[in-house]
């Protein structure tokens, strides 16, 4: 059995949802574990979940690494979740789509429903409310997010996750966990991100010099040489 588990940090909180004027994108993407991209991963573990009903998710994500390490896997919990209090500027409740990766063995991931607080999501939502609920992220205006590019060297949503990013540690000690509200998910695999040049013409062995590209170009010259010659004794012989 797990003990309780005491801090919810940002380093392993992935987190999307929307603001007050502004589209549903991630305002926070963990460290631990790490992905290039993670909006299909976070639709396989709640995208089917009813925001209104309070369902609680966990399972594991598998990351096939390259090296002789082999896959790791890293133990989650999930919750997609109505805003209690937030609206957006039509009036409808926000949603949030929220991920924590404890910082367990795989092994344990069974023992998550026993030792994670059943309204951790809230909790961190409460914890948000100084950096995501504020002015410069959430409520920020429709006139301040048109005039964004032309005052700013980054983008919105780039000063949203460094806003979000700072977010203190949330505590979580003294939350009841209900073990009956948890659905365990089936593992989620996911590859690692194809290193920088691979595919394409570079050759294997070429490394990121000139050599591989150049080869490249040189087949692809050649073949429509080739190509040129037929068309030209086919149309002699016609």
């Amino acid at each position: 059995m797990l003990a309780p588990l005491p801090l919810v940090e940002t380093s392993r909180l992935l987190w999307r949802t929307r603001g007050e004027h502004w589209d549903y994108e991630f305002i926070c993407v963990p460290e631990i574990p790490a992905l290039p991209a993670w909006l299909t991963t976070l639709e396989a573990m709640v995208g089917d979940a009813d925001a209104g009903a309070g369902e609680l998710r966990y399972g594991l994500l598998e990351i096939d690494a390259r090296g002789p390490e082999g896959p790791r896997s890293f133990p989650y919990v999930a919750a997609r979740f109505l805003d209690p209090a937030r609206k957006d500027w039509t009036g409808r409740q926000i949603q949030h789509f929220a991920v924590w990766f404890p910082p367990v063995p795989p092994e344990a991931v069974e023992s998550l429903p026993g030792a994670v607080p059943a309204d951790w999501h809230l909790r961190v939502l409460d914890g948000l409310a100084g950096t995501y609920g504020s002015g410069e992220v959430f409520g920020l205006s429709e006139e301040a997010i048109r005039a964004w590019k032309r005052s700013h060297p980054e983008s919105r949503a780039a000063s949203a996750l460094a806003i979000v990013k700072n977010t203190p540690a949330v505590a979580l000690l003294d939350g009841e966990a209900l073990p009956a509200r948890w659905k365990r998910v089936p593992p989620l695999k996911k590859k690692p991100p194809e290193p920088p040049g691979a595919g394409g013409l570079l050759l294997a062995g070429a490394g990121h010099s000139g050599k591989g590209r150049r080869f490249g170009c040189f087949t692809i010259g050649a073949m429509v040489f080739a190509a040129f010659c037929q068309l030209m004794v086919a149309r002699g012989a016609g």
